[in-house]
């Protein structure tokens, strides 16, 4: 996953500056800090936060603690984690009560993907057991409900279809509907805008003052950095918001705007979009975010995806190969379809600790997915399983019989290494065990 790469990668510098001491001198723990300090504003972190978390962890990791512990990486890493994830706050579910009629309304600028997202709300619940009715709220923008009811149907998702030209006289309308069909959550897909104007303020104003709302969620795109966050103060002196979305999770390098939502707004995150597909949308966990961020990896994200993607029986198996260091070719191309719906190799490597000195950078998804298969059946059953042995020749004949160049099949076999080396990092602590007790 792309987002926060950037500033994972700078703090791995930091955190690598910090681990090349023995013991910490304050001008060592004064230089680090100033790495993290560059990471965080690099990344569009608001700089009040950026000021306040350094500020902390510098009072922290200036404790004798710290300077004579055997780690003070570890420490400073510690002490950063708590900073963050206290910023953020805890995961914060939908605001449903049951046996009532619950009203969630999305707002945020044009082509932010309420739309998009109001559908994958609907379709996240509809798993959960709960029946949401879609409301199209946009009576400007051309194809608006189409968009919504297309989609609906695509999902087989409930819809409101019988829209009026206002939006009260219309919510009245669904809403009764909503009690004769026995639904007790409704999604509004409010209109956006290219910019907040008056207009759009006093109409969902009006809206707001004549219904109860259990939630009114910000919708915004991860990639607009601090932007998002004067929008969302611009929405939130006109209805109360309960909290946000950011689409484009994965679009997004930096996230700056996603780690200052909370500080910024005093609202919790509760839903991030990770992708295009109607299941691409995430309960916002933030300290499995910021697990991530300094390294530590998101077993639990991993463990929940992979339940879904991959039998039990299948993992385990998986696992123990791991473990006895017996995976081969083999096993990696069984493995595929379920690392495909785990998202791929960036989505599960992305969730793993960091291994200092390891570079998964160079993993194309999209591309070795395609062509891992072609090759792999391509090799004799001898190379399979021991693919130490595929030397210049055996490449070229492995490369004329699966349609693909030496340098795919180099990439193959680098990757290939590169994933048991990381699988094998997972044993050095125990990340296994930790996943197999969390299915």
């Amino acid at each position: 996953m792309l987002i926060f790469n950037s500033l994972k990668n700078n703090l791995q510098k930091a955190f690598k500056f910090f681990r090349s001491k023995g013991r910490l001198s304050e001008q060592d723990i004064k230089e680090g800090l100033r790495e993290i300090r560059v990471a965080l504003l690099e990344a569009d972190v608001n700089y009040k936060i950026v000021k306040e978390v350094v500020k902390r962890v510098e009072e922290q990791a200036r404790s004798q603690k710290v300077i004579e512990s055997l780690t003070p990486a570890e420490q400073i890493i510690t002490i950063l984690y708590n900073e963050l994830v206290a910023i953020l706050g805890d995961a914060v579910p939908l605001n449903i009560v049951p046996n009532e009629t619950n009203l969630i309304m999305l707002v945020g600028l044009q082509g932010n993907g309420k739309t998009t997202t109001a559908a994958k709300l609907a379709y996240f619940l509809k798993n959960q057991g709960k029946k949401a009715l879609l409301i199209p709220f946009d009576f400007k923008r051309p194809a608006a409900k189409e968009q919504l009811v297309a989609l609906a149907e695509k999902n087989s998702l409930e819809v409101f279809k019988d829209t009026l030209t206002e939006p009260v006289p219309t919510l009245k309308k669904a809403l009764s509907y909503m009690q004769k069909n026995g639904i007790q959550i409704a999604i509004i897909d409010t209109a956006g805008r290219k910019e907040i104007d008056e207009e759009m303020m006093h109409e969902l104003s009006d809206v707001y003052a004549k219904f109860k709302f259990s939630d009114v969620l910000f919708v915004s795109d991860s990639t607009m950095g601090q932007g998002a966050l004067k929008v969302a103060k611009g929405f939130s002196e006109i209805v109360d918001l309960t909290g946000g979305i950011f689409t484009k999770f994965d679009s997004s390098a930096k996230g700056g705007a996603i780690l200052s939502f909370r500080y910024v707004t005093g609202k919790p995150i509760k839903f991030v979009g990770t992708g295009e597909k109607i299941t691409d949308l995430e309960v916002f966990y933030p300290d499995r975010v910021i697990s991530r961020i300094v390294g530590r990896g998101d077993l639990a994200s991993l463990a929940e995806k992979a339940s879904k993607a991959i039998s039990e029986e299948e993992s385990l198996s998986l696992l123990k190969k791991v473990q006895d260091d017996t995976f081969d070719l083999n096993d990696f191309k069984r493995e595929l379809e379920g690392i495909k719906k785990m998202g791929g190799f960036a989505s599960i490597l992305s969730s793993l600790p960091a291994i200092p000195g390891l570079n998964l950078s160079a993993l194309n998804d999209e591309e070795m997915l395609k062509k891992t298969e072609a090759i792999i059946n391509g090799m004799t059953k001898e190379e399979r399983a021991h693919p130490e042995i595929i030397d210049g020749s055996r490449k070229r004949r492995i490369a004329r019989g699966s349609g693909v160049t030496k340098h795919d099949i180099n990439v193959l076999l680098k990757n290939f290494k590169t994933f048991k080396k990381m699988m094998r990092g997972m044993k050095n602590i125990k990340s296994i065990d930790q996943i197999l007790k969390l299915r």
